[in-house]
């Protein structure tokens, strides 16, 4: 890859969902840091979180929406966000070989990794784990779930 271009901007985070409420929350000094009674009831020494504050019901259709974590749900809004404010129409990016996908995360979802792990405990064994846990227990699921649905081929990458 010899260069990249950034063309449009989306963002789901605990300060806003979208451009302008991020920027007033900037602008007002406003942290998304708050007390979490989830992690208090799990007996968590630290009980502040940067919680999203989105109800993703049916934002995302159900056929794509069921193998995605969280953060996978975040991530596809903001591109989604994203090639809106870029102005770019499907044909331009879609089975386009020139364009790419960088998408980082930390990981994969905690919670579904130990559902998965536990699952497979089960009597069920490998059975009971099921094909949507896999893509959103995996490291690479936020990838995944952007460019499979977005169809970015990712080719530049694998050069």
């Amino acid at each position: 890859m010899k260069r990249a271009v950034i063309t449009g901007l989306g963002i789901v985070s605990s300060i806003g969902n979208n451009q302008q409420e991020v920027l007033a929350s900037l602008r007002e000094g406003r942290s998304g840091i708050t007390f979490s009674q989830e992690l208090k009831d799990a007996g968590m020494r630290s009980q502040v979180w940067g919680n999203v504050k989105l109800d993703t019901t049916g934002l995302i259709d159900r056929k794509v929406v069921r193998f995605m974590s969280d953060a996978s749900i975040y991530a596809y809004l903001s591109m989604e966000q994203a090639v809106a404010d870029a102005g770019l129409a499907p044909e331009v990016y879609q089975n386009n070989p020139r364009v790419g996908l960088i998408a980082g995360s930390g990981g994969g979802s905690p919670k579904f990794q130990v559902f998965g792990a536990d699952a497979m405990r089960s009597p069920r064994g490998l059975k009971a784990v099921g094909p949507y846990v896999v893509t959103k227990a995996m490291a690479s699921g936020v990838s995944a779930c952007l460019a499979t649905p977005f169809k970015i081929l990712w080719r530049e990458l694998l050069h």
